[in-house]
């Protein structure tokens, strides 16, 4: 009996949820529409980014050494492949955006329960503030990275339905995340925050319910990720470790991690978006103050904390690893932290308030123009670099071998002309456009040998000081080539 009316309330709670078809598909397709028209210049651009080419050449799976296996599972089913995934760009791309889509409707109907594209614009920074931009780039990982935000997110349509049901769905998305992109970690962490502050600054429930409510978003995130580390996990140590450090505390270690990304952040937006985001949080802010029904002083106070633990999240469980990825891709959480001060003014001020807002989305849009003209023109200077280097390459090495070259790369081709005229205003733009060609990086090799079918081996325990007694065979205007029987050195000018 106990069993069937817990099945039965289960039941009732999902079809509480009220979702308008139309409303929902309209949303999402206004919002899909707009996500794929920005990112046009990157689609156009084609550019294989950073391990895209790498899979396009051996077909590897998706899931690799991060313990991302839904991410593996549902490529099987986009790619209609087993484990040899193939390049089928930009469908992944494209299925993002309907994920991001879907990710803003949920997160306006969960705030304001207004989904009007109005509002739905305030969202636009998840997917387009600069650090989204690189996961969109990725023609293989683009649409798990945009799941992983979609599953965060979706929690929150369920809270004020059976608390039961409510931490499941928090548990199995939080699960969901973590085997996709675990750079969302703090998605959810803000979320939480935002409806527990809000609740106490509008007295919008009794005190006691905003604390369980926060217990159990806690609990539910606590075993979500115990879960995840204690029976799927499987450990890192590559660029970056998945270890907690021995040698600090939790809390060092966070000072450590956040006096790192922040800087970032502040060095990556341009003046006009530091200045818009700026004013976005003081309108927040101010607006929490004065609408409160607390106290203005206890309000002011309460508003702080709200702030500083929000901010605090944006970068979830990264902050507390030993050595944390400081991608742009791992920072995209800086995107859904203003989306959520920003759907919040458009559902509770006047228009004239919202102003900075659309400004804050406008600018991303542009940008996002921008990133993809890069990306086209750093994929032209840098075919030119190395079609003349295989070229002088296989002049040196006319005769097809069995065994491969060893050979060795130092220095760098650089950005091209057009995205160092960028980086003038948006220096985040050196932090995303990737430089294939350069010594100490693995994807050099792809770049070179099988893409080329040129047979070189890469050598990478020799040094640039070791190199110094190999007799130069080759000297250019671009690169310098060394050679002798045992390996090919290029210094790329």
């Amino acid at each position: 009996m106990k069993h069937t009316n817990f099945y039965k309330n289960f039941k009732e709670s999902i079809n509480s949820i009220s979702i308008n078809k139309k409303e929902l598909a309209s949303a999402v397709l206004f919002l899909s529409i707009l996500y794929a028209v920005s990112y046009i210049s990157i689609f156009r651009a084609n550019f294989s980014y950073v391990d895209d080419i790498r899979r396009a050449i051996e077909g590897n799976n998706i899931s690799g050494a991060f313990s991302r296996y839904i991410s593996n599972y549902l490529s099987w089913f986009i790619h209609t492949t087993d484990e040899r995934v193939t390049d089928i760009s930009p469908l992944p791309q494209l299925i993002a955006c309907v994920f991001l889509a879907f990710a803003g409707y949920v997160l306006v109907k969960a705030m304001c329960n207004k989904p009007t594209k109005y509002i739905l614009l305030a969202t636009v920074p998840i997917g387009l503030s600069p650090y989204f931009l690189e996961c969109i780039s990725y023609k293989f990982d683009a649409p798990y990275m945009a799941l992983s935000i979609l599953a965060s997110i979706v929690p929150f349509l369920f809270m004020h339905k059976n608390r039961w049901l409510y931490a499941g769905v928090s548990v199995v998305s939080l699960l969901i995340m973590t085997m996709t992109y675990q750079a969302s970690s703090g998605i959810f962490l803000m979320m939480m925050l935002y409806f527990f502050f809000r609740t106490v600054l509008y007295k919008a429930d009794t005190l006691k319910n905003a604390f369980i409510f926060l217990g159990i978003s806690c609990a539910s995130y606590a075993v979500a990720l115990a879960l995840f580390r204690l029976c799927i996990f499987e450990e890192v140590k590559t660029y970056v470790s998945t270890d907690l450090s021995n040698n600090h505390s939790i809390f060092s270690l966070f000072w450590h991690n956040i006096s790192r990304y922040f800087p970032l952040v502040y060095k990556d937006l341009n003046v006009i978006w530091k200045i818009t985001a700026l004013v976005v949080i003081v309108v927040f802010y101010v607006k929490n103050i004065v609408l409160s029904k607390l106290n203005k002083i206890v309000a002011f106070f309460v508003t702080t904390l709200f702030l500083a633990l929000l901010a605090a999240s944006i970068f979830g469980v990264y902050v507390l690893l030993e050595y944390p990825l400081f991608n742009a891709r791992a920072m995209y959480g800086v995107g859904v932290f203003l989306a959520i001060l920003g759907v919040d003014i458009c559902c509770s001020l006047k228009k004239i308030f919202s102003f900075p807002v659309i400004v804050l989305s406008w600018c991303f849009f542009v940008f996002a123009f921008a990133f993809g003209n890069c990306l086209a023109d750093q994929k032209r200077y840098a075919e030119f670099r190395t079609e003349m280097l295989v070229r002088d390459l296989s002049r040196l090495l006319p005769e097809k071998t069995k065994e491969p070259h060893k050979f060795a790369i130092f220095g760098t081709i650089g950005h091209s002309a057009v995205v160092e005229n960028v980086a003038h205003n948006n220096p985040v733009i050196k932090r995303l456009v990737p430089i294939m060609l350069r010594g100490d990086y693995p994807f050099t090799y792809f770049t070179l040998s099988p893409y080329h079918k040129f047979p070189l081996s890469l050598n990478r325990k020799l040094t640039k000081e070791e190199t110094e007694e190999i007799p130069v065979v080759f000297d250019s205007f671009y690169h310098t080539i060394k050679m002798n029987d045992e390996v090919v050195v290029i210094i790329l000018k």
